[in-house]
């Protein structure tokens, strides 16, 4: 039980860290874990970890594409003339 809580306490640290970094520091992030997961000598305990990384920083992505759609779509084309 305490083993799922302390994964379940760095999984949150790793979700406030990703979520102080930018589009394109999440998209080079993803980069080097499809390159590590890659690797034939990756550990079980490293897939898994690159998989929730992974799987948060594709989620913080999607958050950042949706506030900046958002926000495009807020723009008064008058604004623009």
């Amino acid at each position: 039980m305490s083993n799922k809580f302390t994964n379940k306490k760095n999984v949150e640290i790793l979700k406030k860290d990703i979520d102080k970094l930018s589009y394109e520091e999440s998209i080079t992030e993803l980069e080097t874990i499809l390159t590590n997961v890659q690797d034939e000598n990756i550990s079980l305990d490293k897939i898994q970890m690159n998989y929730i990384k992974g799987h948060l920083l594709l989620k913080h992505c999607e958050e950042l594409l949706h506030f900046v759609e958002q926000e495009i779509n807020e723009i008064n084309p008058e604004f623009l003339k």
